[in-house]
């Protein structure tokens, strides 16, 4: 299954290449690959800066490799841990929120939201037991932008390497200044590498898409890094952010570049967090593979401070809200379509299409970490 042979197809340029097999997308062992060498010691999105306010804040972050905690400390910093107490490994959050301090449900162990251990009942009698020896685990934090990623892995590299010239095409999006004012869930029955595949291309938006967002054109983009993007065109009048037809109150980002003002960034983070750059606001979604045929969804919608504070803001979203609602639950739909039909392995491949050059980079990326050369 490992073998670079098996693949050698797919290795070609897009016009001659052939998609991946079945099993990548429905094997337990395939999947126990990716976990290892993709996702172990990779950049996992979180959310937003702005989603912790004040001290006391708690995002829990589900992920492949386990739970995480990210607070907000009594200094104003922004931490991350792993989401177990040092005692016996319980974990310590179900949910995010606010506290004071984190508190083990099972002995009472207490942490600051530093990390700390505060308190540590019946251990006085405890030889040589130290509460400064048993802090939590720490996990590498960084954000760009205001947008925030952990990492399980203490040597992974640094997040700008990861990004590469990320921050610099995005920069006239002014991103610290963008707040996330809502969240969706979905839960899909479909591999991860399904859904990100169908976010970098507008080939099938015409179709799966008739009768809300329609046909879109999209061109590549060049980048350097870890991630990947598509430009979808639109009018310089109108974001893409609203269905057709439907109104758009809320006022373009001031400063955007000339390439800003005419069309929508769809990016890709490997390996699976998408951030959607468009005129007026700015939205991201999290793929977070649970099991083989199984991921969740989150996504985060994002606007400028000025926007948020407008006294309508509230009746104007409710459009943004209704296309995203919509067209995501179309995509989810036909993920789900594709899983149940790679259920029977198919014989042959597919092809590419000559606009899914980012789906066919992608395969290419997850093939090389995962093969062995």
């Amino acid at each position: 299954m490992f073998d670079s042979d098996l693949y050698r197809e797919v290795r070609k340029p897009l016009l001659d290449a052939q998609t991946l097999p079945s099993h990548c997308y429905t094997s337990d062992e395939f999947f126990r690959r990716e976990k290892q060498r993709i996702f172990s010691d990779t950049w996992h999105f979180v959310g937003r800066e702005d989603e912790l306010p004040e001290s006391g804040c708690v995002l829990v972050v589900e992920t492949m490799v386990g739970s995480a905690l990210v607070c907000r400390d009594e200094n104003g910093g922004i931490r991350g841990f792993i989401n177990a107490c040092r005692h016996r490994g319980t974990k310590l959050k179900e949910q995010s929120g606010r506290c004071r301090q984190l508190v083990c449900p099972y002995h009472a162990w207490s942490y600051g939201l530093d990390g700390r251990l505060r308190t540590a009942p019946g251990m006085g009698e405890v030889n040589n037991f130290d509460p400064k020896d048993f802090p939590l685990q720490s996990l590498k934090l960084e954000s760009v932008g205001g947008f925030i990623f952990i990492s399980f892995d203490a040597n992974a590299a640094a997040l700008g390497r990861w990004l590469g010239d990320f921050p610099d095409v995005m920069q006239s999006h002014h991103l610290s200044d963008l707040r996330c004012v809502k969240r969706f869930s979905f839960s899909i029955n479909a591999n991860w590498k399904f859904l990100i595949e169908n976010s970098l291309e507008a080939y099938h938006t015409g179709t799966v898409h008739q009768s809300t967002l329609g046909a879109q054109d999209s061109e590549s983009v060049d980048t350097q890094g870890q991630w990947d993007a598509l430009y979808v065109l639109s009018d310089e009048t109108k974001s893409i952010a609203t269905l057709p037809g439907q109104t758009q109150g809320l006022p373009f980002i001031q400063g955007l570049n000339e390439k800003a003002k005419r069309g929508t960034w769809f990016t890709a983070i490997y390996p699976c967090t998408q951030i959607v750059f468009s005129q007026d606001c700015v939205w991201w979604l999290d793929f977070k593979p649970v099991n083989v045929s199984q991921t969740t969804l989150t996504i985060g919608a994002c606007f400028p401070s000025s926007t948020v504070a407008m006294t309508d803001f509230d009746r104007q979203v409710q459009p943004y809200y209704d296309r995203w609602t919509r067209a995501t639950a179309e995509d989810n739909a036909i993920a789900e379509a594709q899983q149940r039909g790679h259920q029977l392995a198919l014989e042959t491949a597919g092809r590419y299409a000559a606009t899914e050059h980012c789906v066919h980079q992608l395969n290419n990326w997850v093939l090389d970490q995962v093969l062995d050369h």
